[in-house]
């Protein structure tokens, strides 16, 4: 008879392995209970049944201590990409606002995850990377605002976008810009400026499935 450990071993995963009332698992091939010693000459992996299993204790990561993930830290790198989402950002507000002609408070809400995952490759834990964020975010927002106005009147008045851009009356651009943070843009801008700074830290989720 093999013992508990070697049918732990080879029965269990076995693609003969087999079920029988009042006698257990069994062999497929012989419909009798395992018996062999040490090894299995005929054993054949399941290979499907190791996806299915749960994992084991050790396919969880060890848990990084504060100065380790300290260390991995990378602030410049996750600024520079932050900075490039708030761009992509602004410009994709302006685009969508002036082809639809109207401007659409979701998009501050994307913005603020956009520019969050894009800080979030600094791998950061200190406040600094949520608070660069936040700051991000809202200025992705108003440049957006921005570069929207300055569609709209390009697109009115027939003229070329960057003619508009060095010639506008920009005291009048922001007095419209200020007039649309103290309506209900704001409370999108206040959700963009959350998300910013949410989504900016480095991610720490437990393993669930034995995937992280």
């Amino acid at each position: 008879m093999a013992t508990t450990e070697e049918i732990e071993k080879y029965c269990r995963n076995c693609l003969s392995r087999d079920f029988v009332n009042e006698k257990g698992l069994v062999c497929y091939r012989t419909g009798e209970l395992p018996d062999f010693e040490e090894e299995c000459e005929n054993f054949e992996n399941d290979e499907e049944l190791e996806k299915w299993a749960p994992p084991k204790p050790e396919d969880f990561p060890v848990s990084m201590t504060r100065e380790e993930l300290l260390a991995e830290e990378n602030l410049p790198k996750g600024l520079l990409c932050g900075v490039a989402a708030a761009f992509i950002g602004a410009v994709a507000w302006g685009l969508i606002s002036v082809s639809t002609g109207y401007q659409i408070g979701y998009m501050a809400i994307a913005i603020g995850f956009l520019v969050g995952f894009a800080m979030r490759q600094g791998k950061g834990i200190r406040p600094v990377f949520g608070i660069l964020g936040a700051a991000l975010a809202l200025f992705s927002c108003v440049l957006g605002d921005f570069f929207s106005i300055i569609g709209y009147i390009s697109k009115d008045y027939e003229m070329p976008f960057f003619k508009v851009l060095a010639e506008a009356d920009y005291g009048e651009i922001f007095t419209l810009i200020l007039n649309n943070v103290a309506s209900m843009t704001a409370l999108f801008y206040g959700f963009a400026v959350y998300e910013g700074y949410k989504f900016s830290f480095r991610a720490q989720n437990r393993p669930e499935g034995g995937k992280i």
